[in-house]
């Protein structure tokens, strides 16, 4: 039984690739506010010194030391704008073992891994990598439409094509973070392959094929949220990296202000386990069924919707949840499953609007909205408001005193405790 005490300001983690500051959300007195406990916010980070060390003790694979002895051309493969990792606190130490082991800084490249996202340009790679590593190393986009190497299909059936840049270098190093996936149960590991670096081809037959993700699909069984060892979906990514040759991955498990609490180097199998399992530990939060739902998007504010599978297992049926969409950026683009028209989509679009599956009603609170991202919902029961109060204002037309609050700090990476 979760106690409801009473606050008027809760604080939640905000705006990850901007200003990063928290942000204060302010409730009548007379209501019963919950800020849902995680148990990694207030876990102590790993030092640079722990960092290394993990990054040079790996779980199934040489050395990175080791691999790179004979290494000629070296890529270096991070994840892209969606995700929380802070690339540069473990790139400076995979570049020093490289360079020590006399790979030249021209036979370097980084690659950006955003999957069917669209491309990114200087600023957000100096947000993941830093100033001097995009200055004095080459960073890429990744193209799903072109410049791609077929490497036959997996056992599944999935044509597999993946970027020629990636192809042309004899050591694979990939750099993430484990979170929930709707789809895959968690991410990381050989995702950062496909479809990270893959070719449109490859991800379509993936995901909609293997998966069941799409209009007139059936999703698999086997996917889902935190349905990781035998997802099909996953299993058919990795025999893909295992084909791309994706020879050292570092998973990582942040903290509520994207820090290491544990990292895992090695093979991306291994390495995406282990993390699995320190992010259900260290991410569930206790979330008690409230009037009102509230969830930030902390890790992910780019794809806020991802915030509605802890959102809708908090609230009452009759209730509101309330999702924040406050990314300057707004949403992230989709060349696989968004709208791109006022009547066309993707190849997996789905044109069926979207009904809350619990809850009465759903606020979007922020202050950059979207008028292609609102019509993906139907408008009777989704307002979108660009400032707190006129939220809370909202929300006493349908809650009067004594009504009871549920805050999820960050929907985007927090899991319901109340699903497990």
């Amino acid at each position: 039984m979760f106690v409801l005490i009473e606050l008027r300001e809760v604080k939640i983690p905000h705006n990850a690739w901007y200003e990063d500051k928290p942000f204060t959300l302010t409730f009548p007195d007379t209501w019963k506010v919950h800020k849902c406990k995680i148990p990694s916010e207030d876990a102590k980070p790993l030092t640079p010194e722990q960092i290394k060390a993990a990054i040079h003790n790996p779980y199934g694979q040489k050395p990175l030391e080791k691999l790179a002895e004979n290494a000629e051309e070296v890529v270096i493969i991070f994840d892209d704008m969606t995700r929380p990792t802070k690339t540069y606190q473990y790139a400076p130490h995979i570049l020093e073992t490289l360079h020590k082991a006399g790979v030249p800084k021209d036979n370097i490249r980084f690659i950006i891994s955003p999957g069917t996202h669209g491309t990114y340009g200087r600023i957000d790679f100096v947000k993941k990598l830093g100033d001097d590593i995009v200055s004095e190393y080459q960073v890429y986009n990744h193209n799903p439409y072109d410049i791609l190497d077929h490497l036959g299909e997996t056992s599944y059936g999935t044509p597999v094509y993946i970027n020629s840049e990636v192809m042309a270098c004899d050591l694979k190093i990939g750099i993430g973070t484990v979170l929930f996936h709707r789809l895959t149960g968690y991410s990381g590991g050989g995702k950062m392959i496909s479809p990270g670096v893959a070719g449109m081809k490859t991800i379509k037959y993936n995901h909609g094929d293997i998966g069941g993700f799409g209009p007139g699909l059936t999703p698999c069984k086997t996917t889902g949220y935190l349905s990781n060892d035998t997802n099909r979906m996953r299993l058919d990514m990795e025999e893909t990296a295992r084909m791309a040759g994706l020879d050292y991955k570092i998973d990582t498990v942040l903290n509520l202000q994207r820090d290491p609490i544990e990292l895992y180097a090695g093979d991306f199998v291994e390495t995406q386990r282990r993390a699995a399992k320190g992010t259900k530990k260290w991410h569930t939060i206790d979330n008690p069924v409230a009037d009102i739902a509230v969830a930030g998007a902390y890790m992910r504010e780019n794809e806020p919707y991802l915030s509605r599978w802890p959102l809708y297992n908090s609230v009452k049926d009759d209730g509101t949840i309330v999702m924040f969409n406050d990314d300057p950026n707004g949403d992230i683009n989709h060349w696989l499953f968004n709208r791109h028209g006022k009547e066309v989509g993707a190849c997996l679009w789905n044109p069926v609007v979207s009904k809350l599956a619990h809850g009465a009603r759903m606020i979007i609170f922020g202050d950059y909205p979207l008028k292609s991202f609102m019509m993906r919902y139907d408008p009777e029961q989704v307002t979108w408001i660009r400032k707190w109060d006129e939220v809370i204002e909202e929300l006493k037309n349908n809650h009067g005193e004594g009504s009871t609050v549920t805050v999820i700090p960050d929907g985007t990476s927090n899991i319901p405790a109340n699903l497990l």
